[in-house]
């Protein structure tokens, strides 16, 4: 299992990009949520909409899935093809009625007459529970987050069924996952890098991602988080993230086990 981080920004980066990280395991091609950025940045890291298999959405913001109507439209018109769309229970629905339907519900044909389609036209919608879900090569596994009030809003943590290494994807939360704060920590989150959003300075969406001053974990978890979902003027954080022991990821960088921290960083130039 590997991960190419697409982008590491926040929803306002211009710098970084979003948030969406490609996983590539066997002939699995699967992104972890789809911003209105990810086409181009996918296509600059050597990329095509054409190989995605998969894409796994964590929650309905702009950032995470405002490049979804773009694949649907190249996939169904160019490739002929429906990628299969994972999403915990219930969220493939909002995700239809409040972000998609106005673009994709009335397309029309080769000869013109209208079209009237819903999002199985054009993905292949399989709903997750919070239990682990195979899948080939990788398994999923779905936890929720406490991003906005009253929103649905999930993290992951990935498995690789061959190795059982694990990376855990945090996707939004506003305040540190409770699920890292228990001693013992339970085996699903035992492991592995933590991929964590962070806000590090006020506005552009203070209060629903986690201060950098407030991501303290036990010391075997805070060794394991990496920053990602942070604004363009990260660099004047470096000395604040470094001494709080936390990690940075960058567009470009690319993970995989057991030696994920060896590609910490080397987009950090681009």
């Amino acid at each position: 299992m590997q991960a190419t981080f697409v982008g590491t920004g926040d929803a306002f980066s211009r710098r970084f990009g979003h948030t969406n990280v490609l996983i590539e395991a066997g002939d699995l091609c699967l992104m972890i949520d789809f911003g209105h950025l990810a086409p181009p940045r996918l296509e600059e890291l050597g990329y095509s909409l054409a190989q995605l298999t998969h894409v796994l959405i964590s929650h309905i913001h702009v950032d995470h899935i405002g490049g979804l109507e773009e694949l649907a439209f190249v996939t169904r018109f160019v490739h002929q093809r429906r990628p299969k769309m994972l999403a915990p229970r219930g969220l493939a629905g909002l995700l239809w009625e409040h972000s998609l339907r106005g673009g994709l519900e009335m397309v029309a044909d080769d000869e013109g007459r209208a079209l009237h389609c819903g999002l199985e036209s054009f993905f292949d919608v399989e709903e997750l529970d919070d239990a682990w879900h195979s899948l080939g090569p990788i398994a999923i596994l779905p936890f929720r987050t406490d991003h906005v009030p009253g929103k649905d809003s999930w993290g992951f943590v990935l498995r690789d069924e061959a190795t059982d290494e694990r990376m855990i994807f945090g996707c939004d939360t506003r305040v540190p996952h409770p699920q890292l704060m228990v001693e013992p920590i339970h085996e699903d989150f035992a492991r592995g890098p933590i991929f964590h959003d962070c806000q590090l300075t006020r506005g552009g969406g203070s209060g629903v991602h986690v201060p950098l001053g407030k991501i303290h974990y036990p010391e075997r978890v805070q060794e394991r988080i990496v920053l990602v979902h942070y604004s363009d003027r990260v660099d004047e954080h470096l000395d604040r993230i470094k001494s709080a022991g936390l990690k940075v990821a960058y567009p470009g960088d690319v993970i995989s086990m057991p030696d994920w921290q060896a590609g910490l960083g080397a987009g950090r130039s681009s």
